[in-house]
């Protein structure tokens, strides 16, 4: 597996944990001073929407990007926190690697990357890997746990508050995402 550098991931244990919420403050944090690169990756194909512009359309997968702050998606609010571009994939996973490899070659290689989905970590290893939990949430996914050990740090949103995790211990320089 290849190491991401440029790349913070964020993963879930299940829908409504906090993992666009946890994105998007990380992305405002750092918008200032880096032209953040935003991406939502999903399994399931909705298919465009007027705010989604289709970069790169294909038999297995689909790569948006998002035009609007407006609409209350999830790149869309990433756009909104301060991203200067959000894209969206639609994948499933057995073409997903392939997908972020034409991700990549679209956006600067320098550029900080903030990520939204689970099924990423499979394909490669982020420079930051973040689990987003919420002991609340009544679906949970189960398979999540198996990155209990290589995540730099499993977030309860439920007991934790997410502005005291980045506090001094996230930061981006050199090409790379840094967690203390």
């Amino acid at each position: 597996m290849k190491t991401i550098s440029n790349l913070l991931l964020i993963a879930g244990t299940g829908r409504n944990t906090g993992k666009t919420t946890l994105a998007c403050k990380i992305i405002n944090a750092f918008s200032n001073n880096y032209r953040i690169t935003g991406l939502k990756i999903s399994p399931h194909f909705h298919g465009g929407t007027k705010s989604l512009k289709l970069v790169i359309n294909s038999e297995n997968y689909n790569i948006y990007e998002e035009t609007s702050s407006a609409t209350g998606k999830d790149s869309s609010l990433m756009l909104k926190a301060g991203a200067s571009q959000v894209f969206y994939i639609e994948t499933v996973d057995e073409h997903l690697k392939r997908a972020f490899e034409k991700f990549l070659e679209i956006i600067p290689d320098s550029s900080p990357v903030v990520c939204e989905s689970p099924a990423l970590r499979n394909y490669v290893i982020p420079r930051v890997f973040f689990v987003v939990d919420n002991k609340a949430v009544e679906k949970r996914k189960t398979g999540i746990t198996r990155w209990r050990l290589s995540a730099d740090r499993w977030i309860d949103t439920s007991k934790e508050n997410i502005n005291d995790i980045l506090k001094d211990k996230l930061s981006f320089g050199n090409n790379r995402w840094k967690y203390l």
